[in-house]
């Protein structure tokens, strides 16, 4: 049975981890790179140019950060209404979505697989949580390592407890 997560009682969680990453950091790995390359090349030929005028330089860093801002809000909306992302700690024996925690018994299956329906064509990775009662939550992956690897579907094959109901899903049909 799921319970309500009370930090006021005396138990003590060994261990606990964030699965999920906070929408600005799931956001700025998507697009402040793109951002970043932009105001590094405009700053290069800003001090390294004949021309001395800071107008074209402020102009594209608006710009950039205009640019910056929509993408990450247009992507946010969409993701709210298509696909409503969970807030996700791991501890040692139990899942806590959204600020409920689930007991291990309670969580059928945790399921890695990307999503193609985003906007801009970027593929994005999450996870699905089903649980025995038929609830059934999405939360976002952390950005892959340098191996192209997932942390959090690395950390939860380690998990003695949830090892056995992780599986990823490679592609989706359709």
């Amino acid at each position: 049975m799921p319970t309500n997560l009370n930090f006021s009682e005396n138990k003590i969680l060994l261990f606990m981890k964030k699965l999920n990453p906070g929408y600005f950091e799931f956001f700025f790995f998507r697009y402040g790179v793109i951002v970043i390359f932009i105001l590094l090349t405009a700053m290069l030929i800003y001090f390294f140019g004949k021309e001395k005028d800071p107008a074209p330089l402020a102009c594209i860093s608006i710009g950039c950060f205009l640019f910056l801002l929509f993408m990450c809000m247009a992507e946010y909306k969409m993701l709210k209404t298509k696909l409503p992302p969970a807030n996700v700690f791991l501890t040692n024996d139990s899942l806590i979505i959204n600020e409920i925690t689930y007991p291990a018994e309670q969580i059928r299956q945790i399921t890695y697989m990307p999503v193609k329906n985003t906007p801009y064509k970027f593929e994005a990775y999450c996870f699905e949580i089903k649980t025995n009662n038929g609830t059934v939550f999405y939360f976002l992956d952390k950005s892959r390592n340098w191996k192209l690897e997932s942390p959090t579907m690395k950390l939860l094959q380690k998990h003695p407890v949830f090892s056995l109901k992780t599986k990823e899903i490679t592609h989706i049909k359709g």
